[in-house]
């Protein structure tokens, strides 16, 4: 007898997103499988970024519903737009501030364990940011304070990892370096990324399906399954 196949990690079906009187999506069905990179593309206003905080659970819609199916302790993590970090704190304690889920307040107190330390070390030094570990993180530049946000999101290995433009202040080639870094750390781990971009070159390069939103008509969204590229 085969082993049943294992669920989708998100599945979303009906649903339906609204700012004030304006729907932004209607009727959107979609599914996302292990290993996968989810690109969203559409014009700013179209509910990009509504979509992303209804997948990690910030705000409810107002028609349909989301399935999480993910097993980890962390199932969903989240890049904002604003990165959300902590200025007042050096960049590596903002780093290590994404493996606070795993362990107490108390094990933290007088630092972080080793396997932490070197992890976040590793992907600072990948992100060309291990010059930076004691600087304050108020003192970083917007794309060094944008790689920081990533890496404080790989460090937490959410199942699912939710990201809002998560390149959009960074060069091509470090976009690029950051970009594949993204999907392959949740390809290892068997998970997915959902990520808004808007070069159409990055979605073409990355991403196994796309969803392109229609902010003129909400219920056109349209839907685009690509050949599996996974690690």
């Amino acid at each position: 007898m085969k082993d049943s196949p294992e669920p989708p990690l998100i599945e979303v079906e009906d649903l339906g997103l609204r700012v004030e009187n304006r729907w932004l999506v209607r009727k959107l069905n979609f599914a996302i499988a292990a290993g996968e990179f989810f690109a969203l593309v559409g014009n700013s206003g179209s509910g990009k970024s509504t979509l992303l905080k209804t997948l990690a659970g910030i705000r409810k819609p107002e028609e349909g519903s989301v399935r999480v199916n993910a097993p980890t302790t962390l199932p969903i993590g989240m890049i904002f737009q604003d990165l959300q970090l902590a200025d007042g704190a050096s960049a590596l304690k903002n780093a290590l501030s994404g493996s606070l889920g795993r362990h107490s307040f108390l094990s933290t107190l007088f630092g972080f364990p080793k396997d932490e330390l070197e992890e976040a070390n590793k992907l600072m030094h990948t992100l060309g940011l291990s010059g930076k570990s004691k600087q304050w993180t108020s003192t970083l530049s917007r794309g060094e304070r944008q790689r920081l946000a990533i890496v404080r999101s790989l460090i937490a290995h959410p199942s699912i990892l939710l990201a809002d433009e998560p390149v959009a202040s960074l060069d091509q080639d470090w976009a690029e370096q950051t970009l594949q870094l993204i999907k392959d750390r949740q390809g290892h781990q068997n998970g997915c990324v959902v990520c808004s971009l808007h070069d159409l070159d990055q979605v073409e390069d990355h991403a196994n399906q796309v969803l392109q939103l229609n902010e003129e008509e909400p219920e056109k969204w349209s839907l685009i399954a690509k050949e599996r590229n996974t690690p």
